[in-house]
């Protein structure tokens, strides 16, 4: 259900981004007054006098679960408790992007890239953050100056390919991050789109099939399934599949989602595939050809 519900979320089909909370705009001090979900005040303090990298992974705890907000707010603290804690303007950044500050990320992580210019970290945070902002060609180019990319990197970089256009190279690096990590369902997942993306369904189904042998990545395996199903335009047996992990509720989006996936543009789907966003105009130029 993760993956076909997240790309048929509110962003992708209307066009809005997240909603941005601007209580949040200024990082707390490092004396906090307020507790953030069930972590208090006093615990907070606690840990920016004594532990700052441990605000960092409860912090990463929450920007898991989708809490931004309060990730933002104990990366904020830790960066004041411990001014060279690089990891903690990183992580400040990434989130500060997830959350919509797209731009006041970028800034954050071209400042920390001029003072530390050799850091791996901070130049696939920026990748993360221009693709989670639509800015593919910023990522992509953020990528190329990398060397010795490991398995997520080869599978971020062949995604960005895919999402400007340049297909060979997006699937020749899937294909190898695939490779590099066969157990990794993400990446098998984004290797199967990159096959149906070429327009070879045989090889996507196939490497699908397997996967959904294996319980740990059965249902996400399906959902994949079901969008290689509405690439290829067989429609009817997407929603078969799709039947099995979406609730009932969603199954009218669902239907109008997978007619209009083989209507748009080989980047367009690239961008709708991997990184679940779609220009607005997009939408509403095909929207009402979606029933047909």
């Amino acid at each position: 259900m993760r993956k076909i519900l997240k790309i048929l979320s509110i962003r992708i089909i209307f066009g809005t981004g997240l909603a941005l909370v601007t209580a949040c705009a200024a990082p707390p001090g490092q004396q906090a007054k307020e507790d953030v979900g069930p972590v208090t005040a006093y615990a907070r303090n606690s840990l920016a006098a004594e532990n700052p990298a441990g605000l960092l992974r409860i912090g990463e705890g929450f920007e898991r679960s989708g809490d931004f907000v309060g990730a933002r707010k104990l990366y904020a603290q830790a960066m004041e408790a411990a001014p060279d804690l690089v990891e903690a303007k990183i992580a400040y950044a990434r989130v500060s992007g997830k959350a919509g500050f797209s731009d006041a990320a970028v800034a954050e992580l071209t400042l920390l890239l001029r003072q530390n210019p050799d850091d791996r970290r901070v130049l696939l945070t920026l990748a993360e953050v221009h693709s989670n902002a639509g800015r593919y060609t910023s990522a992509y180019s953020v990528l190329q100056s990398l060397t010795d990319l490991g398995a997520a990197e080869l599978a971020l970089q062949g995604k960005l390919a895919h999402a400007v256009g340049r297909h060979e190279e997006g699937h020749s690096g899937l294909v190898a991050a695939l490779d590099s990590a066969a157990g990794d369902p993400s990446i098998l997942e984004a290797a199967a789109l990159s096959f149906a993306l070429r327009g070879e369904y045989a090889g996507a189904v196939g490497l699908l099939r397997r996967a959904m042998d294996r319980p740990a990545l059965g249902q996400n395996a399906q959902q994949s399934l079901a969008l290689v199903y509405a690439l290829s335009g067989q429609r009817q047996l997407a929603l078969q599949l799709a039947r099995d992990v979406v609730p009932p509720g969603e199954m009218q989006r669902v239907d109008l989602y997978f007619r209009l996936l083989p209507r748009l543009g080989l980047e367009e789907q690239a961008q709708v595939l991997f990184f679940d966003r779609l220009p607005k105009d997009t939408i509403e130029r095909l929207s009402g050809r979606a029933t047909n």
